[in-house]
């Protein structure tokens, strides 16, 4: 064991060591439970500048020397990471007495008075989890890693703080105010330490929570997560405006030197792109033949796509990390990217192939940009009133764009917590705003009719689906559905004259079907558990929906366009998800997050007619197909 002594010393300091370089250079300092993005400078009045590039530079280490404050009954930082041999100081601050016992005996600091300090030294890599001994319900962790380059930094020295954003953030809001999921702040973690523990590593089954120890996040990551969660949340805007989107603007290719034609078999109006979750990648396949064409490298869990209307040649993305690339489909490359924002989710193209639109959630913005350079052209910052008629800053949930031969040349765009839609008109060089007030509270996902007339989008925490007419931009009708509706990107089909859509629930195992004339609801379609992807096709009598986060999760429901009687469910693989249908809507391609495969099955019969493994975490499959849909690109 390391030694220990009593000191009333406060003084501290955090020393520096050498380590090796980790893949992609990412490299940050561990001192504060939050992992410290060095690349990052802090502005007083603007919140965290984040840099334009990639990687960090190389240089940090892990710390040998640091301070945790015993204050207001909590140890702050809640959960720390160092390296072995590291000294940690426990300084009481506060006006009672506290102890700092290690629950195997590691450390043990006695009573410690107010102004009194206690360190320990940590010569050996493990988890060291200790509390008060006279208020046990004060709980933290000390990670040791060993020192040198022996073991990488959790999450591949990623910032925590990101992971958190991007894993957990779109549940329970990007500053842990609460959205769909509860609020995790200090104030409202009232369990143990072992409760939040189990609940991020083994899930709740039957809830949109997944068990992200089975999808390969370690003990320590989950600790330090643990420990973030009990940090003090940051409520200030992140700065990410024009002059930052402009210099991170990169041309990856000229576009003068691409050959005229492709450089696959593929056909360009039947390939289909699939996200690999954690591989930085989207792979690609060809829906004639379901053979893979290649990889294209892309950023952290590419979200948005979009395929340009005009040009086959051209297809867009969005990594959640807020990179924007322009991507040529004949050679399977990007060749122009820019960072739009630190957290992204939307994308859509205008009709004329002239404009992208890009919708935030950190910070809370939408941008839009020139399609064929990715030159920024305007910043919209999402700020509104929400229903209870507060001003907030609102991440932007969906994008999509409505047709100019059918009703307008606009795009949509849905802010989350301030429950409003706007539109915005992109044949004005303006680009002017309406904006239709108290659709609902926590918006998400949302599809047109085929004419572009209505849109419908999820209010999550109000259980039901606005609809907005496109033509008067105004709320017409709240559909109440289920719990917590998602329809990903939309499923509607015509049977027997009548127009339907539908949505899966993340809240639970139903499937909600509403004439789209009346929004009158026709059925409600039990399954296993909760979902987050219907898709039809108007070639194909069937509508495809996922089960995912049901307790059992590798279920798909296929169910009769006519009858909605459920006709077939697949049951294979570990967790499945994502169906999407070839351009003849024949065949039906659906990923499994966790088998790292990619199944191919026949739209009538549902027997399976292809299987490509060799994937790594492969998520949502989009046809470029989608360029001349009018659900919205």
């Amino acid at each position: 064991m390391g030694e220990t002594r009593h000191t009333s010393s406060r003084s501290t300091r955090a020393g520096l060591s050498d380590k090796k370089a980790l893949p992609k250079k990412f490299l940050f300092l561990l001192v504060t439970g939050t992992v410290l993005l060095l690349a990052a400078v802090f502005l007083g009045s603007g919140g965290w500048r984040a840099a334009a590039q990639d990687e960090t530079p190389s240089g940090a280490s892990l710390a040998t020397e640091l301070t945790v404050n015993i204050e207001n009954m909590a140890f702050t930082p809640h959960t720390v990471i160092v390296a072995t041999g590291a000294n940690i100081t426990w300084q009481n601050n506060g006006d009672t007495v506290h102890t700092v016992h290690s629950h195997e005996g590691w450390f043990e600091s006695g009573d410690l008075e107010p102004g009194d300090s206690f360190v320990w030294q940590a010569d050996q890599p493990g988890t060291f989890r200790y509390n008060c001994q006279i208020h046990p319900e004060m709980e933290g962790v000390v990670i040791v890693l060993p020192g040198g380059a022996v073991a990488p930094l959790p999450f591949e020295g990623q910032d925590v703080e990101q992971v958190y954003r991007d894993s957990c953030g779109g549940c329970h809001g990007p500053n842990r105010e609460g959205a769909t999921g509860v609020a995790l702040v200090p104030g409202r973690l009232i369990d143990s330490d072992d409760f939040y523990f189990d609940v991020i590593k083994n899930g709740r089954p039957g809830t949109v929570m997944p068990a992200w120890g089975a999808l390969g996040m370690s003990d320590e990551e989950i600790w330090a997560l643990v420990g973030y969660i009990h940090s003090e949340a940051d409520s200030e805007a992140v700065y990410w405006e024009m002059d930052q989107i402009r210099g991170s603007r990169q041309v990856l290719i000229d576009e003068g030197e691409l050959p005229a034609e492709p450089t696959h078999s593929g056909n360009l109006d039947n390939m289909l792109l699939v996200t690999e979750r954690e591989n930085r990648s989207i792979a690609v396949f060809d829906g004639d033949t379901h053979t893979l064409l290649g990889q294209i490298d892309a950023s952290y869990r590419a979200h948005g796509y979009a395929f340009d209307p005009t040009n086959d040649r051209w297809a867009y993305n969005v990594g959640r990390d807020g990179w924007l690339f322009k991507i040529d489909l004949y050679t399977l490359q990007a060749v122009t990217k820019v960072r739009v924002g630190l957290d992204a989710r939307g994308l859509a193209i205008s009709d004329d192939g002239r404009f992208v639109i890009v919708g935030n959630y950190i910070p809370a913005t939408a941008v839009i940009l020139d399609a064929q350079t990715l030159e920024p052209l305007r910043i919209i910052h999402t700020i509104a009133t929400n229903p209870e008629n507060v001003q907030v800053r609102s991440r932007v949930a969906i994008t999509s764009d409505v047709s100019p031969e059918l009703v307008g040349p606009y795009f949509i765009i849905g802010l989350k917590e301030a429950g409003q839609v706007w539109r915005i008109d992109w044949s004005d060089p303006e680009f002017p705003v309406e904006s239709v007030e108290a659709v609902g509270h926590i918006l998400h996902d949302g599809f047109l009719s085929p004419d572009n007339t209505r849109f419908y989008i999820a209010a999550q925490t109000d259980n039901w689906m606005g609809v907005i007419d496109v033509e008067t931009w105004e709320l017409v009708e709240q559909i109440e559905t289920g719990d917590t509706p998602h329809p990903g990107s939309g499923a509607t089909w015509e049977a027997n004259g009548v127009q339907y859509g539908a949505t899966v629930h993340a809240g639970e195992g139903l499937m909600t079907v509403w004439d789209l004339e009346t929004n009158e609801i026709v059925a409600k379609i039990p399954t296993s558990g909760p979902g987050l992807f219907i898709r039809s096709h108007p070639e194909n009598p069937y509508v495809w929906a996922d089960t995912m986060f049901a307790e059992q999760p590798n279920r798909i429901y296929i169910f009769d366009e006519e009858t909605f009687e459920v006709v077939h469910v697949i049951e294979e693989g570990i967790q499945t998800l994502h169906p999407e249908f070839t351009i003849d809507g024949q065949s039906v391609y659906v990923s499994d997050w966790q088998g790292n495969v990619v199944r191919v099955y026949d739209g009538l019969t549902f027997e399976k007619v292809a299987e490509v493994g060799g994937l790594v975490t492969p998520t949502g499959i989009f046809n470029t197909e989608r360029r001349t849909e009018t659900l919205g690109h």
